[in-house]
Parts: structure tokens; C-alpha cells; sequence
């Protein structure tokens, strides 16, 4: 099972309900699973890739890097249409060489620069109303765990996988640990969590936005597409899942103080039930 992090903390009982369903309380506990990239801020892989390598080093030492992943686009092109296991692992390859400590000191860099202000406001506010229904948040993402662990951190979110990078001498080589978080490897990961911590997957909610994400998606109960794409979209159609979408250029709102009767209100109305 990939590394995740977590409080140590006990939890109570978790009401098995959605945010605004008032549903009674459940003695098993739930959870809701949140992909990143597209589902909560919009941002991709290619981004985070971009912002590493145009801030590593002197710029003679950026130049080279730029170049060599400007190199392999066309790669990874092929491999995001053919495969997202094949894009996680063709990405990754292009971190080789780069130090741990470089990469998770631009990991903060990218988050607070970057990521926290392309965070959907619409989502902070999903994430808030999960919370208000004891739904455990829980990010499951292909993200690699440099730039997810201070953007969980920063949502107060203490459980994640992340793709996590093999590091020979303090330096990436390019490989990453099984399993990669892409595919059926998310489902598998979230059951195995659930089976670990007490969890009902019949009664978690699951948010993503690829048609990747279509087995992370079925594993649980309350399946939610997020933006979705076209293959996405149908499929949720077809299977009567909740559709939610999010706007890039809605006013953000502070995170704290949400009043959360309001959002509620919001949730049923605009969400359609989803959160």
C-alpha cells in the first residue's frame, strides 16, 4: 500500500451521509476521496512539471532542463492519450537527477505561489460541507507528494497518496514506487484503505474529472464527476452519477468562517445533491 499521511487521532463515529442529505447516523465511518488536478483546482500534471523545471538552478542548469523536457513532449503526448499510467511514468522520468531536497523545497514554491490561487472556490467550499457531514476528506491523486503534501496541508486535510519519486544519494532517479496512482491503481489503494480504517466505501463519495478515473470512481458508493471530460461525462450520464462544475473565474473566498448553513443551502441547490 502507498505511504499516506494521517493524524495519529482517534475518530468518532461518522455519520455515513452526504452533506445535505441529514441521512441518521451510521456506526461506520466514511470518507470522501478527492482527485486534484482538474477536480479541485485547475491545473495539470504538465503543469507542476513546467514550474519545477523553470525554477531549477541557475538558469544555465533551467535551459538544459526546459530543453530535455521540451524533448519529450511529443512522448508524453502519445502516452496521455494512450494511458495515464504511461504519462505518470514518461512525466516522472524527467525529474532524473534532480535533488529530494530541491524538489520538495519548490513543492512549497508551487503551492503557494501557484496551486492554493487556482484552487476552485466552489471546491474549498465542497470540501468544507464534506467536513460539516464527518465525511473524512482524502485526496487520492497522480500528483507527485512534493507539491500534495503542503496543498493538503494547507486544506488541512490530513490523509493522501501521491505518487512518491526513488531517490538514489538524495537525488531522483527517474522511477516510482509502486504502485503508480493512475487507473485501477486508485481504486485499489482507496478499498484497501477503507478495508484498514473502518471504512464503508458504500457510503464514501468519490470526486474526479478524467475518465481515468472511472474505477476510482465505481469503488465507492456516491460517485461524483467533476468537470469532466467528454468520455467522462457520458458515462456519468448514462449511470446517473452527479455531475458538478466548477468555474476558473469565480471570486475566491477565505477558508475560514464558511458559513456552513449556507453552503449546505448552495450544495443542494447548485450540486445537485453531489456533495
Amino acid at each position: 500500500m502507498s505511504v499516506f499521511k494521517r493524524n495519529g487521532r482517534p475518530h468518532g463515529r461518522r455519520r455515513a451521509a452526504a452533506a445535505t442529505s441529514g441521512a441518521k447516523a451510521n456506526s461506520r465511518r466514511a470518507a470522501a476521496f478527492y482527485d486534484v488536478d482538474g477536480t479541485l483546482i485547475d491545473l495539470n500534471l504538465l503543469h507542476s512539471a513546467i514550474f519545477v523545471f523553470s525554477n531549477i538552478g541557475e538558469w544555465s542548469g533551467r535551459i538544459g532542463y526546459l530543453a530535455s523536457f521540451a524533448a519529450k513532449l511529443p512522448a508524453l503526448y502519445l502516452a496521455e492519450r494512450r494511458d495515464r499510467y504511461l504519462l505518470n511514468v514518461a512525466l516522472f522520468e524527467t525529474f532524473k537527477g534532480v535533488s529530494r531536497d530541491r524538489l520538495f523545497t519548490l513543492g512549497e514554491e508551487y503551492c503557494e505561489r501557484v496551486m492554493i490561487g487556482h484552487l476552485y472556490p466552489r471546491a474549498a467550499e465542497l470540501i468544507e460541507a464534506n467536513r460539516a457531514a464527518n465525511l473524512e476528506p482524502v485526496l487520492v491523486t497522480g500528483s507527485p507528494d512534493f507539491i500534495v503534501s503542503p496543498f493538503a496541508e494547507r486544506l488541512g486535510i490530513k490523509t493522501f497518496v501521491a505518487n512518491r519519486l526513488v531517490y538514489s544519494r538524495g537525488h531522483a532517479t527517474g522511477r516510482l514506487h509502486a504502485p503508480v496512482m493512475a487507473g485501477e491503481a486508485k481504486a485499489e489503494w482507496c478499498a484497501e484503505y477503507a478495508t484498514q480504517n473502518g471504512i464503508d466505501l458504500a457510503e464514501c463519495w468519490g470526486y474526479a474529472d478524467s475518465h481515468y478515473d472511472l474505477p476510482f470512481l465505481a469503488t465507492v458508493g456516491h460517485p461524483v464527476a467533476v468537470n469532466p471530460d467528454r468520455r467522462l461525462a457520458t458515462t456519468a450520464a448514462a449511470r446517473q452519477w452527479p455531475i458538478i462544475r466548477f468555474e476558473k473565474g469565480e471570486q475566491r473566498r477565505a477558508l475560514p468562517g464558511i458559513d456552513r448553513e449556507a453552503v449546505s443551502e448552495w450544495l443542494e441547490r447548485k450540486l445537485n445533491g453531489a456533495a
